[in-house]
């Protein structure tokens, strides 16, 4: 696999939505995220971030009729690190650069945190374990927690706007590293 592969998630409209309004491509939202398809909303969020709640949201781990780990149709194999609080997401993505398993990487929308996206085996029953251990495997290298409130199946991500997102062409899928 990789990052031409045909990666379907859920698209939300915001943060209240419970069913998704369309099914798109990771890759494609990811050209979203480049080009400033939500640029605007994301700035105003930016110098306010309570209109984050306003802003569209994805599920990274798949195809879901409805938001919660029940509903998933179609498990992509992704897991998506949300990682807070950083002084300076641009340094963190030139780290992730160096990280031959990590796909794809942007600043989130607040401008202070980085989402970091890696392709796993597509088994939807080892999805807790994969998602543990890329987060494990992440931290020792890089020193940075993910946020333990976006570790589950059915999470909703917020669009961003990133120039300069990161896409690795040719990701290694993440193995379960030997400790």
């Amino acid at each position: 696999m990789n990052s031409s592969e045909n990666y379907l998630i859920s698209f939300f409209d915001n943060l209240k939505n419970v069913t998704p309004v369309f099914s798109i491509e990771l890759s494609k939202l990811f050209e979203f995220i480049q080009v400033g398809r939500w640029k605007l909303e994301v700035e105003n969020c930016r110098i306010d971030l309570s209109k984050k709640k306003e802003l569209p949201c994805f599920t990274p781990s798949g195809i879901f009729k409805q938001r919660n780990s029940l509903g998933i149709e179609s498990y992509s194999g992704i897991i998506c690190l949300d990682i807070d609080n950083v002084d300076n997401p641009e340094n963190l993505k030139e780290v992730c650069k160096s990280i031959s398993w990590i796909w794809a990487a942007f600043i989130t929308p607040s401008g202070k945190g980085l989402k970091i996206f890696v392709q796993t085996t597509p088994e939807l029953s080892q999805f807790q374990i994969s998602e543990a251990e890329v987060a494990r495997s992440f931290f020792d290298l890089t020193g940075f927690l993910r946020d333990e409130k976006c570790k589950d199946l059915a999470r909703l991500q917020f669009i961003s706007f990133d120039e300069n997102i990161y896409i690795n062409e040719m990701p290694e899928i993440f193995k379960k590293r030997s400790r």
